[in-house]
């Protein structure tokens, strides 16, 4: 990458701090949400980050094992500087059957989900591979968490904008999508599957949501209903709360007021700078404002090592700017809030039955 290249990573009209950045906090910033391991030329860099941790999503099955084996490696030289994460992001949801009993048929299965111009559709499912049998995918994911008890879930979620790529691809950048879209009925199923598991396992999750926040609040709303006080005594193990990270959130402030008072769940939200400074320069901040400031994380949402740490430094001085913290307040408390959000060894019960 060059220098033009790392400079446009942070090129905005955001208002920031001017508080000189120390590098000896580089250590204690925490990346909520990224992708390094994109850069497969670029691998040996991921230990060299200067930012203390990085929370490493998995998208797809075929780049699981680069997500396990680069964290595996990282770590082995600091401790939980890496944090695997392991799901399917809605991008690729189309591939995954949600059928538990039986094999779906390819043709059905895609006209079945797919969205778009007839003929289209017809010339694209010709390229797509059959799609994955649920018991393959689920017990993959399954087993991968199982293997890392650290992991979470995610990337994760749903998008109403996405559209496949041709021939089946799954390499977006600089290729040009179809007008065929993924039923937004067939994401929520997928993303229900994984999150289920997710707090069946008391792990976090990370969600990619584009313009799609009412499909998503409608269904975490609908699972809080569960969470009623007289319905959680009735059971024997009542379950855990689920941490959700909303990653580059960009929709209206206005919304988040009632995600973080829905039961059963505890949301976060991350920015970054190369999404979040696409916003307007007043909603951005309005966004940052009204996020509880135990709820804030930071992200670099990048997909290569390089122009990573200094993309953490940019973000930290427009949080800092936005809530008027020192650059040592934001980078305390969301070192702080991650470490809440991906511990998984202290997950609280959502009802805590009485002894009397």
């Amino acid at each position: 990458m060059s220098e033009n290249d790392r400079s446009s990573l942070i090129a905005h009209n955001i208002i920031k701090t001017e508080e000189a950045f120390d590098e000896s906090l580089l250590g204690d910033l925490c990346d909520a949400h990224c992708h390094p391991h994109d850069d497969i030329q670029q691998l040996h860099l991921i230990p060299q980050l200067k930012t203390g941790h990085i929370t490493i999503m998995g998208v797809r099955l075929d780049d699981w094992d680069r997500v396990s084996t680069v964290t595996k490696e990282c770590n082995k030289m600091y401790d939980k500087k890496c944090i695997p994460c392991f799901g399917i992001h809605p991008w690729f949801s189309h591939q995954l059957s949600v059928n538990k009993n039986t094999t779906d048929n390819k043709d059905t299965h895609y006209f079945s989900i797919l969205k778009g111009p007839e003929e289209e559709i017809q010339g694209l499912i010709v390229d797509l591979q059959p799609p994955i049998a649920y018991s393959i995918w689920y017990n993959d994911l399954r087993a991968r968490l199982m293997e890392h008890p650290e992991a979470l879930v995610g990337e994760v979620g749903v998008d109403r904008a996405a559209r496949l790529l041709p021939g089946g691809g799954v390499e977006w950048h600089g290729v040009k999508p179809t007008n065929v879209q993924c039923a937004v009925e067939h994401q929520m199923a997928v993303l229900d599957i994984q999150l289920n598991l997710a707090r069946e396992l008391k792990r976090a999750a990370s969600i990619h949501c584009v313009q799609g926040q009412g499909n998503l609040f409608d269904y975490l709303r609908s699972q809080s209903t569960q969470f009623s006080t007289n319905k959680l005594k009735k059971l024997f193990h009542p379950p855990s709360i689920l941490r959700l990270c909303l990653h580059s959130y960009n929709g209206s402030p206005a919304t988040l007021p009632q995600f973080f008072k829905l039961k059963g769940f505890k949301i976060y939200l991350s920015f970054s700078v190369v999404i979040n400074s696409k916003l307007a320069p007043k909603k951005l901040v309005d966004i940052i404002k009204a996020v509880p400031e135990d709820r804030l994380l930071i992200e670099s949402d990048l997909n290569s090592p390089i122009g990573l740490d200094m993309c953490m430094v940019e973000i930290t001085k427009i949080i800092a700017s936005a809530r008027g913290w020192s650059i040592d307040e934001v980078v305390k408390r969301t070192r702080k809030n991650w470490h809440e959000f991906v511990d998984n060894t202290n997950v609280p019960l959502i009802y805590t039955p009485s002894n009397t």
